[in-house]
């Protein structure tokens, strides 16, 4: 269960669990800090599959000291961490915007599902032009089953987001308990080899690889990740309903310390012989991100205070976030594919996450740079003309 606490230790944040229907909501320090954490911690996960997009990380025949360093780190502290947390603040953003534009007297369904249409535009251009990995067509889907849910009393709210992950849970459950078995790869073996020329050769040959690993993820997702992400939106309106983005919550250690033993358990899941405990460790993993997500809310809220002064570079990020998601893919895949596509052929586990730590450094003094000029990011403005027909929001 969450804190049931929704008072916030901050008095001077507004309070959005008592934010009546079209009552205007101001703009957020805290929410645009955890956006920024969210936005640069995807990159942590998606660097593995920017080159060879047909699996994640590849080991070695013989595991280096990095790789074992890396995948506990990886395991312990960011596996879905951040995709969950984007998804839970995106929820918050939904109806954020569902309060701001009823409050001005406009159509707030017409205004946000266009939004939505537009970001299911922009992903399906992205997984097929740039890299298949794309979220923002799934982000899109689940925004509006969303939709339909943002009004329900806080308890009925908290009730369907756990069912939605909950029914997620399971069917990822019910999958990994299918009997069959994954050839293992490792870097260097023919089949690697075979995949790595495919992968980086012409571009028409990418996307000739890119098209099946995006149908393949949309067939999947809407049994797993489609109910995970909406119950994760939903638990997004729950929390800042309940006072989760504007100040501290009392008590949330617990949060950190049970995501880290059930991340433990999928970590030794994840070393076992057979694949039915290593399909298990991914579904551990799922639920352990959660709490964890949770827990890097909370630490970001409680640090900022709603302060704009606070916290200043990540908060640039979660304003430009659109654009850093997207320039990620464009840095990833040129790096992997095209600049120095020997380094899917040298990297271990720890060389990627220090090269996302390196880029995550670059991303804060972009995001930085070009608030001090602009208003918004590139991307977000486009998405904001597009979906509001150039008259504005």
């Amino acid at each position: 269960m969450l804190p049931q606490s929704g008072i916030p230790h901050n008095q001077h944040s507004p309070m959005i669990s008592a934010v009546q229907p079209y009552q205007q909501v101001a703009r957020m320090a805290n929410i645009d800090a955890v956006r920024g954490l969210a936005v640069l911690g995807i990159f942590f996960l998606n660097i593995f599959s920017m080159g060879i997009s047909s699996y994640e990380y590849v080991p070695t025949a013989t595991a280096t000291v990095g790789d074992s360093i890396g995948q506990a780190l990886y395991y312990l502290l960011l596996r879905d961490r951040f995709i969950s947390l984007f998804s839970i603040l995106f929820g918050a953003g939904l109806y954020i915007q569902w309060q701001n534009f009823s409050a001005r007297g406009l159509d707030a369904g017409a205004k946000v599902k266009s939004r939505l249409y537009w970001l299911m535009l922009f992903g399906v251009l992205h997984g097929i032009f740039l890299w298949p990995g794309d979220i923002l067509l799934s982000y899109g889907l689940c925004g509006m089953l969303v939709w339909r849910y943002r009004q329900l009393p806080v308890a009925e709210l908290l009730r369907k987001a756990q069912l939605f992950i909950a029914i997620g849970l399971l069917v990822m459950l019910l999958m990994a308990l299918i009997p069959f078995d994954v050839p293992s790869v490792v870097r260097g073996s023919p089949e690697y080899i075979a995949e790595y020329q495919l992968w980086t050769g012409s571009y028409s040959d990418q996307l000739r690889q890119q098209l099946p690993v995006v149908a393949i993820s949309l067939l999947v997702f809407p049994m797993t990740y489609l109910w995970i992400l909406s119950g994760l939106m939903l638990l997004g309106i729950y929390l800042l309903r309940q006072g989760w983005f504007s100040g501290p919550i009392a008590r949330i250690g617990y949060l950190f310390w049970g995501s880290l033993l059930l991340s433990l358990l999928a970590y030794g899941c994840s070393y076992g012989n057979s694949q039915l405990l290593q399909n298990l460790a991914l579904v551990i993993v799922v639920t352990a991100a959660i709490p964890m997500a949770l827990w890097f809310l909370q630490v970001i809220v409680r640090y900022c205070g709603n302060q704009p002064q606070r916290l200043k570079s990540l908060q640039a990020a979660g304003r430009v976030a659109l654009t850093l998601y997207i320039l990620q893919s464009v840095v990833g895949v040129s790096l992997f594919r095209s600049i120095a596509p020997e380094l899917l052929l040298t990297m271990d586990f720890m060389d990627y996450l220090l090269l996302a730590v390196i880029w995550s450094g670059i991303q804060l003094v972009l995001a930085r740079c070009y608030l001090h000029f602009f208003k918004q990011g590139p991307l977000e403005w486009l998405w904001r003309k597009l979906a509001y027909n150039q008259n504005g929001s």
